[in-house]
């Protein structure tokens, strides 16, 4: 700095700068990876994929209750996808009984339809019989019996009421088993709320108990239901039973869903548990699975806008106003580097209007800057001195840059709250490019008028005195 009389408001705001540059660079530029990797890209950019989901059995709802029947479906998606890592999924209502699911970057439809259609509607169910083959023929011998099948398409006479749901969870992990026969095989390891733990303890008391007489497959088996699909029908043991008998702690942790599962499968049967059940099935009306080419020419096409608009005002900047247009190149170059760096900490989607609303940001960290440098002017030409001029010009067009920028920023704000993706992300981008304006303009230009001899050269002639 030229001047050395640093005051410690100066000294803070030197600090701010500083740290702002290093952190912008180390999220950005120290890993050199691809754009796309450094900044999530909305679907419109990268492609992915489009679902649409219809609730079923809906039509007999109030208008009210279909809206919260809805508002529930869309919350407990948001909670699935966020969970499996599917970041920047887009899920909003789209009429009375529709969802539309948006899936930047999703390489798998299947999965993703299977994760997001799965009801997850878990139950435990007291078996009656369960059959020994997929040939097996085994028929009901009541009316609160009915027929379910595992994975394998094994037969299980089970009561239809269930003992147990999964409401009762609250928690649910896949777990690497430990044990001499199943070792290395992934299961998932539940674990009950205190009133389900202690439903769970009231539903092994209606258990029978151990019978030497009763055949193996008619004994204490208890089928974890998932979607009218049993995964696993865990024998009950004697010494479970004395366990729950001690109270309900004793069985929190006991209950496990087993099977020939891959990663992938016991990860999303764990996170739809976890989540909790859809409060109704869902259909998958319309897939589509959007291509990357349309997103990369698009991609091509806003960089470069952003890039010629970026090189033009810079050297635009310093003919018109000499070396104080070096103090604005300075600002905006750092109000960049804050918007990729501000994209990438909040973990924002870059859409297609998200770049517009960039090249929107070139101009408004421009305009802050002219806004002062023009007052300065002014102050300058009465007859102040350099540093006197920049003062009460900062002073003088600090209302202006106020209020121009926060009827910016509320509108930024509104648009965020209820707009839609696209929309969305032309209002993030606008936000940050407000705020990193205005610290721009108000701190980083400042010192710089101030601290570093730029305000000796503001290009206006001194009125003088007859």
């Amino acid at each position: 700095m030229a001047h050395s009389n640093m005051s410690r408001n100066d000294w803070l705001r030197l600090g701010t700068v500083f740290l702002v540059i290093v952190g912008s660079l180390a999220l950005l530029f120290i890993p050199m990876r691809p754009l796309k990797d450094i900044v999530p890209l909305g679907l419109d950019l990268q492609g992915g994929v489009r679902l649409v989901l219809e609730a079923q059995d809906v039509s007999g709802m109030t208008a009210a209750q279909k809206q919260d029947t809805l508002d529930r479906v869309i919350t407990i998606l948001k909670n699935r996808v966020d969970q499996y890592g599917m970041a920047n999924a887009e899920i909003k209502r789209m009429g009375t009984d529709r969802v539309l699911v948006n899936i930047p970057g999703s390489k798998n439809p299947t999965e993703a339809r299977t994760l997001i259609g799965q009801t997850a509607m878990l139950e435990f169910h007291k078996v009656i019989q369960a059959g020994t083959s997929p040939n097996s023929d085994l028929v009901p011998a009541s009316s609160s019996q009915e027929v379910l099948y595992n994975r394998d398409g094994i037969p299980y006479i089970v009561e239809t009421k269930p003992l147990l749901t999964g409401a009762a969870l609250s928690d649910a992990r896949v777990r690497t088993s430990q044990s001499m026969q199943t070792a290395g095989q992934l299961y998932i390891a539940m674990t009950f709320n205190q009133e389900g733990a202690q439903q769970f303890v009231e539903a092994l008391r209606k258990l029978k108990g151990d019978d030497p007489n009763t055949p193996q497959n008619e004994g204490d088996l208890l089928a974890v239901v998932l979607d009218n699909v049993i995964y696993s029908a865990p024998r009950i043991t004697q010494s479970i039973k004395d366990a729950a008998a001690k109270g309900w702690r004793n069985v929190q942790n006991t209950t496990t869903i087993s099977g020939k599962f891959t990663k992938e499968e016991a990860t999303r049967i764990a996170i739809v548990l976890r989540a909790g059940a859809l409060p109704v099935a869902v259909k998958v009306v319309e897939e589509n699975t959007v291509g990357p080419t349309l997103g990369n020419d698009s991609i091509r096409r806003g960089m470069m806008t952003i890039v010629i608009g970026f090189i033009l005002i810079v050297l635009y900047m310093p003919v018109y106003y000499r070396l104080l247009g070096l103090v604005a190149d300075a600002a905006l170059i750092l109000n960049m580097l804050i918007m990729f760096a501000s994209l990438v900490i909040f973990h924002a989607t870059l859409t297609l209007p998200g770049i517009a609303g960039i090249i929107l940001t070139i101009g408004m960290t421009v305009d802050a800057n002219v806004i002062v440098f023009e007052r300065i002017k002014e102050e300058r030409r009465t007859g102040k001195s350099p540093l006197a001029a920049v003062r009460a010009g900062f002073e003088k067009s600090l209302s202006t840059l106020l209020d121009a920028n926060i009827t910016t920023l509320l509108t930024a704000l509104i648009l965020l709250l209820v707009g839609t993706g696209p929309v969305k992300g032309f209002a993030i981008t606008l936000g940050i490019g407000v705020v990193g304006s205005l610290y721009c303009a108000l701190v980083a230009s400042r010192l710089l008028l101030e601290k570093a001899g730029f305000a000796e050269h503001v290009p206006v002639r001194v009125a003088t005195e007859q």
